[in-house]
């Protein structure tokens, strides 16, 4: 049995009497000790997407399909049960450490609110140093507030407080972002290590296709509430990118050609018939702009939303 199964996940959000698609007909299955890259711009519905897995939509938010998780769907739970879910079996890394790590609380005692309900007491004290030491950290960051840490330590932090309580699936949302290439290459080692080692999976949302060629395993290519491409993150980034999109997030990098994609990704309410990236796409002919492409394979494990794949 797979630890996760996404059958036709689709996310709305409710603004002002009108329904807006967020995330579309998403599926996904993962398995245990696998690890799973969404990889797309600011917009494209990934963080909506890892926000319903994790039962923290808005409340203005609407959600259809199936979510299993150990066999039991997490959309027919309520809010005490989902509560249960998140923490021991699926551990949530946040985005930001100025907004997620309490200012006027001691490392410790933070890590203390999460471990209450599994250990206590010198327990408690022993587990906290463990974690520190597991995160590359000395013992007396526990004593620390966060204002005196740096963004990379904070970020190692935000790994430790959402998988201390030993989920089997981590759910990790831009845990990069903002950092620079050293500090990234060791909250990536983390995550490594938690997958390879460990044996625990992983959902992680970026931006940064360099976060995805780090890790192994599936990247899926998201854009406009959709996945356009996915596959084994080393065909689909160096073999043989097939989308559109794709070939122009890797031509945009730096080590690459360092050509930006023109354009903008279309919004909400522009989300008509035919394909959501036809008005960027260089190779765009009539079809485009009269049908939905479908996700068709390309060869095993390697699908791709185009009708030029």
């Amino acid at each position: 049995m797979n630890l996760l199964d996404v059958s036709g996940l689709q996310v709305f959000f409710e603004v002002g009497g009108q329904i807006l698609p967020v995330v579309d007909r998403i599926e996904l299955t993962l398995s245990h000790g696998e690890s799973f890259v969404i990889v797309g711009e600011s917009g494209s519905g990934k963080s909506a997407f890892a926000m319903s897995l994790l039962g923290i939509l808005p409340q203005n938010a609407r959600i259809r399909g199936t979510i299993l998780f150990q066999g039991k769907n997490l959309l027919e739970l309520d809010r005490k049960s989902m509560r249960a879910v998140r923490g021991i079996g699926i551990g949530y890394v946040p985005q930001s450490s100025s907004t997620s790590l309490n200012p006027v609380l001691r490392i410790g005692t933070q890590f203390h609110h999460v471990l209450q309900h599994s250990v206590k007491g010198e327990e408690s004290s022993s587990a906290v140093t463990r974690i520190l030491q597991d995160l590359g950290l000395d013992e007396s960051v526990a004593h620390m507030y966060p204002h005196q840490l740096s963004e990379g330590i904070k970020g190692r932090l935000l790994v430790g407080l959402g998988t201390c309580l030993d989920p089997m699936l981590i759910i990790a949302d831009e845990p990069t972002k903002g950092l620079d290439s050293h500090t990234k290459e060791g909250i990536l080692r983390i995550f490594e290590h938690r997958v390879t080692q460990q044996g625990r999976s992983l959902i992680m949302i970026t931006h940064d296709l360099d976060v995805a060629a780090w890790l192994p395993g599936r990247l899926g290519i998201m854009y406009a509430g959709e996945i356009v491409e996915w596959g084994p993150a080393t065909v689909v980034l160096a073999d043989g990118p097939c989308h559109p999109y794709t070939l122009g997030l890797l031509k945009s990098l730096p080590q690459r050609e360092f050509i930006p994609l023109p354009g903008r990704c279309v919004g909400l309410l522009e989300r008509h018939t035919g394909c959501r990236f036809a008005n960027r796409c260089s190779r765009v002919e009539a079809v485009c702009k009269r049908q939905h492409p479908e996700l068709c394979r390309v060869c095993e494990g390697h699908w791709v939303r185009c009708f030029h794949a």
